[in-house]
């Protein structure tokens, strides 16, 4: 039996055994998002759940057994077969599927986390996707039991620490819940990835954005932050109030000028990521460890910002997602 595949990962995760504890999302309220739209939210049995993880380890045997007869390299044969989890000393990283795994009671992931470490003790690491109210409405204990369970990261959708736009966006928490969600993880020994999206605010909210998400990151200090442009996607409320002329997009200076407002203010040991994300390609490569790389990251963004003056605007905005998608 073949095992379930949800559609999201994070693009760190390519490289991942999926394994699907929930699908779609159990909040699907997001006025920019258009992933589970329409779709019912479902928790998976455990036993489900463990049988998916079973299907794995019947295709990894499957792999051992003829590396033995043909004397290739698993990592090879996995490969040929579009099984990119499985090297040579086999599976080391697993991501837990949809996009609010922790929405489970604990003792239901825990057990599927340590059946998992069970049937692969080779694995290194084990991460997931958490709404910020889902980890705010855990209990430290709670969490750091995932923790020994084997769960070691969870990445966290942020996307503005501005609470007039956390409203607007209807994400369903507060700035203030989600420093606390993202505090409360990395005490329970969790490592937090977080997600901003520049462009969010639009025209119009573009300073406070910044401001706000850099002042929720600094309180949190999470492990990696990792920007993911706002694009316009159709089909979504926030796409019916641009149509209206109630939300105007950024430009692409805009939105370097943004980045480097937030950088500027961030004061956090993180790990900044953009090169990950199809939608960031205006940035050039800033990447960069903070703090020690943040003089050359705003150098790197004054460089792009000057490329794209020197170019001009594109003709159509290639954020408005509905119209001229930018993949």
């Amino acid at each position: 039996m073949k095992p379930s595949m949800g559609p999201i990962r994070p693009p760190s995760e390519a490289y991942s055994m999926l394994v699907r504890a929930t699908k779609n999302c159990p909040w699907n309220r997001c006025t920019f998002c258009t992933v589970a739209k329409g779709q019912k939210f479902e928790i998976r049995p455990v036993e489900t759940v463990k049988a998916d993880i079973l299907s794995h380890k019947k295709m990894v045997e499957d792999i051992y057994e003829y590396a033995e007869r043909s004397g290739h390299r698993i990592g090879e044969i996995a490969r040929y077969n579009d099984i990119p989890w499985l090297l040579d000393d086999g599976v080391n990283s697993v991501f837990i599927q949809d996009s609010d795994s922790l929405i489970m009671k604990t003792e239901q992931l825990v057990e599927i986390l340590e059946f998992l470490r069970q049937t692969f003790p080779t694995i290194e690491r084990v991460c997931t996707y958490a709404r910020g109210k889902t980890i705010f409405n855990k209990t430290l204990d709670e969490l750091k039991q995932l923790r020994a369970a084997g769960l070691s990261r969870i990445h966290m959708g942020l996307e503005t620490g501005d609470d007039e736009l956390l409203a607007e966006i209807r994400k369903g928490a507060t700035a203030g819940e989600m420093i606390q969600a993202g505090r409360k993880a990395i005490a329970a020994g969790l490592e937090v990835s977080a997600y901003i999206m520049p462009g969010l605010g639009g025209q119009e909210r573009w300073e406070q954005h910044a401001a706000n998400s850099a002042d929720v990151l600094n309180a949190i200090n999470p492990r990696f932050i990792r920007l993911r442009t706002f694009h316009l996607p159709g089909g979504t409320p926030i796409y019916e109030k641009a149509e209206r002329g109630a939300f105007h997009i950024q430009s692409i200076e805009g939105v370097i000028l943004e980045v480097r407002r937030f950088i500027e203010a961030l004061e956090v040991t993180s790990e900044l990521i953009t090169t990950d994300y199809a939608h960031n390609y205006y940035l050039g490569y800033v990447d960069a460890k903070l703090p020690e790389e943040k003089e050359r990251l705003i150098g790197d963004l004054d460089n792009a910002l000057a490329d794209w003056r020197s170019r001009g605007e594109p003709k159509r905005n290639p954020f408005w997602g509905g119209l001229n998608r930018h993949l």
